[in-house]
């Protein structure tokens, strides 16, 4: 067999040839592991998840692994375009079978270098609000405020709306309250004011906003919006609520209900 495949070379010479493929292989494996110890030390530092450090330790190890074995082969006779074509063709063979899987791949990447959102920032996208718990080769892992853990295809999400919660810091609580035509408006201005300022959590800048957001069937509905930190921001909403409820049962002013009149038709049945 070495000779159907070495030709008529030298006995000494096809040693000499499988000597150094063998060399190339052995300080090859030793490069790989060498590199993919260290690409594992400087990973670890950055804010990449664990699966994805270990991702790249892994093409760390084996690309170089790889290039060991084309050396090795073109060392021993093998044409190095022949073996590119092969590895060309298992490539393609690949990339069609795991077309889906790919572009979860090529969208990690994608978030990776531009970073949307991060570990750990409450984000809402492809149909989901949560904190990201983790940022996977194919998906990313959302753990919902339900506590329920969503895991999402990462082509998803890219092709959806990502609304990130936290990278500004600070958010606009944004909460509405339907006020009786017959209040007094600047009196229900104040108590909304009053509200606001008795509570510590509302930032002085950017300042909170009280308005009238429309004219209903019922009533004014008055929108108060008042800025805050991400931590304090789910909580802001509810407690909100309670409190403008609480001032308004003592000013005395109503929140309308909505209001139907029925009509009975009565008939005579003889």
């Amino acid at each position: 067999m070495l000779t159907d495949f070495f030709g008529e070379l030298p006995f000494l010479t096809i040693l000499l040839r499988l000597a150094t493929a063998a060399l190339v292989l052995l300080i090859g494996r030793r490069i790989a592991r060498f590199s993919r110890n260290w690409a594992n030390a400087a990973l670890v530092k950055t804010e990449l998840t664990p699966s994805l450090v270990l991702l790249f330790t892994r093409i760390t190890y084996y690309g170089i692994l790889l290039l060991a074995v084309i050396l090795a082969l073109t060392i021993l006779g093998v044409p190095l375009t022949s073996t590119l074509a092969v590895i060309g063709i298992i490539v393609i063979l690949v990339g069609i079978a795991l077309r889906e899987s790919l572009a979860n791949f090529a969208a990690t990447v994608i978030f990776l270098l531009f970073q949307p959102y991060k570990v750990g920032e409450t984000v809402e996208t492809a149909g989901v609000l949560g904190i990201v718990k983790e940022i996977q080769l194919f998906h990313t892992v959302i753990q919902t405020f339900d506590n329920k853990m969503v895991t999402a295809p990462n082509s998803k999400v890219q092709d959806s709306n990502i609304i990130n919660y936290s990278r500004a810091g600070i958010l606009r609580a944004d909460v509405e309250v339907l006020v009786s035509y017959n209040a007094d408006l600047r009196q229900v201005k104040q108590r909304l004011t009053d509200v606001l300022t008795a509570d510590n959590r509302v930032l002085s800048e950017p300042p909170a906003v009280i308005a009238i957001l429309s004219f209903e069937d019922n009533g004014m509905r008055m929108g108060v919006r008042p800025f805050v930190k991400v931590a304090d921001y789910w909580a802001m909403q509810f407690d909100l609520r309670e409190r403008i409820k609480e001032q308004f049962d003592t000013a005395g002013i109503t929140i309308p209900v909505p209001q139907r009149d029925v009509h009975l038709e009565m008939r005579n049945e003889k």
